[in-house]
């Protein structure tokens, strides 16, 4: 046999292989990921719907010929929501005197009655900002099939390439000749084989969805509810359909009136630590003055608070901003569902701009995992470079959830955890310390190692100011989150945003403009405030009357 035909032979087994195993790919893929608060699984069918199976309360079916190709649809299996977590950490670092009462975690919530509001919150978000869910999906999706789809081919072609070595040469040909010249058989053979698999499929399609009338004028028109979730799916769909309405006309007007007083907000600050007053206008992104200086938008504990995470986007693009830069807390309590949490904001944030995170209590391992494979740097006992400036910072050693409190998540306490965080910063080489809860990182600030650090958690803003011999800034609560109130929906306290300039030439921080939105959906900009310069080790106060 000619290399030629065997060539040709060889590619047209493969061929006929892929061909073969790409339906059973797609249709028998899966994808453990989530449904608003929910763990959930995820299918392709063959029924031009989406399946929403919430076991025996009933299903969701959606019409899905909009958006799902080729009459494809896809039926989602609605799993418990996840919650995790019992121990307690009773030793944590002393909560600051003057700090918000939440029992040192930022708690922003607990019990059951909250826990069923978050839930609320989780579902009118696939409302407020689907795109995120969306994404989460096809990418899950599309990794199991490719996954499938090649494992099947490798194994057959390597059954096939194994067979032909145990019939070795002689016999091999004498097959080969048998098939030759009937190529176009095979392949009308494997194409027949395809399309009656398919047709298969499509002659089981269910009947069409007798449309639901509490659905009417929403996203989800057209949809039908069967099972026992029919007979509350009008007082469930409505309060999640109001929730997400309040809060898209809440911050809509926030938005529309922080770009109505963007052009008006104070503008004049110290340019670079030399002291030098821009002229009017400076600050703008594609303005050449800016080479002397780095823009960073901070934010913290946003606690998935989406519609915050849309200012948080419009304040880094209307900026200029270099960077964004998160001191944690972006979810609630950290299980898996809440990677939507980030999702949100990450998708809110201009397209390729570099971002920062460090774990707050509030956040998971789970949830900074997630944060790598979104393109986020993650400080963990680590420093990272943005922006030409380096920063160091490690992740907060508990974790808070739901009607449980704190939970360690490594071997040591937060204060145990603190003394060690001085120690590496000591031989760290970085310009400025990002962590979440100030108290862990105050050793730091005393031992002189540390000029400069950013921290969140306490939710009431802090500095700039001196401490230790370095010098400290906290950022309120970028969410509004109040204590003991659930955080997504309207402000109930105000959220606050930052603005922070840091000199290219001395990689310190030259001063910080405060955003705040009020629970009345006003937006207050700040006048820039310049950070103090650090205090040699010697001149810093007696740990007593250090202020913490």
């Amino acid at each position: 046999m000619s290399p030629r035909r065997r060539t040709i032979g060889l590619l047209i087994a493969l061929a006929a292989v892929a061909l073969l195993t790409l339906p059973w790919a797609v249709f028998t893929s899966r994808a453990d990921l989530t449904f608003g608060p929910h763990e959930a699984q995820y299918r392709i069918t063959a029924d031009s719907r989406l399946t929403v199976d919430f076991g025996p309360l009933g299903t969701l079916l959606v019409p899905a010929e909009d958006y799902i190709p080729l009459g494809l649809g896809l039926h989602v299996d609605i799993g418990e929501i996840p919650v995790s977590g019992e121990d307690r950490d009773d030793d944590r670092p002393a909560a600051d005197p003057d700090r918000v009462d939440d029992g040192g975690s930022g708690e922003t919530g607990g019990g059951a009655v909250d826990a069923l509001g978050g839930d609320v919150a989780s579902y009118a978000a696939l409302f407020s900002a689907p795109q995120a869910q969306v994404d989460q999906v096809v990418a899950g999706l599309l990794q199991e099939i490719l996954i499938r789809w090649a494992l099947a081919v490798c194994l057959i072609t390597g059954g096939l390439v194994g067979l032909a070595a145990v019939l070795g040469p002689q016999r091999l040909e004498t097959v080969v000749r048998a098939v030759a010249g009937k190529e176009l058989i095979g392949i009308t053979v494997v194409v027949a084989l395809v399309l009656a698999g398919l047709g298969t499929v499509v002659a089981q399609r269910p009947k069409p969805i007798a449309p639901d009338p509490a659905f009417d004028g929403t996203p989800l028109a057209g949809s039908q509810v069967t099972g026992r979730l029919g007979g509350i799916i009008d007082t469930a769909f409505a309060a999640v359909k109001d929730f997400a309405d309040d809060n898209d006309a809440f911050y809509d007007r926030v938005l529309t009136t922080l770009r109505s007083q963007w052009n008006q907000r104070p503008i004049t600050g110290n340019w670079n630590d030399r002291g030098m007053v821009p002229p009017a206008g400076i600050g703008g992104q594609d303005d050449d003055s800016n080479d002397g200086v780095s823009t960073f938008v901070f934010g913290s504990d946003i606690h998935c608070n989406i519609g915050m995470a849309r200012v948080v986007g419009a304040v880094t693009e209307m900026s200029g901003a270099d960077a964004y830069i998160d001191g944690g807390d972006i979810t609630m309590t950290g299980t898996s569902a809440e990677n939507y949490c980030l999702d949100v904001l990450d998708d809110e944030l201009p397209e390729k701009l570099p971002r920062m995170m460090v774990k707050g209590n509030h956040d998971s391992m789970e949830t900074t995992g997630h944060a790598k494979t979104r393109g986020w740097k993650v400080l963990e006992d680590s420093s990272a470079e943005m922006a030409g400036v380096t920063f160091f910072g490690a992740a907060d050693p508990r974790r808070t959830v739901f009607g449980s409190g704190p939970q360690l998540e490594t071997d040591l306490t937060a204060d145990q955890y603190a003394k060690r965080l001085a120690e590496e910063a000591c031989d760290a080489d970085f310009d400025i310390m990002l962590i979440h809860d100030a108290a862990v990182g105050a050793p730091s600030l005393r031992t002189g190692c540390v000029d400069y650090a950013l921290s969140g958690h306490w939710h009431r803003r802090v500095g700039p100011e001196t401490f230790g011999s370095g010098v400290r800034y906290l950022s309120s609560t970028t969410g509004g989150a109040l204590a003991n109130a659930l955080t997504p929906g309207p402000l109930k306290m105000n959220a606050e945003l930052s603005i922070i300039r840091v000199d290219n030439a001395t990689k310190r921080p030259i001063d910080v403009q405060i955003i705040t939105v009020t629970p009345d959906q006003k937006v207050i900009i700040d006048p820039w405030a310049r950070f103090p310069a650090p205090l040699p080790l010697a001149a810093q106060p007696p740990e007593d009357e250090a202020g913490e």
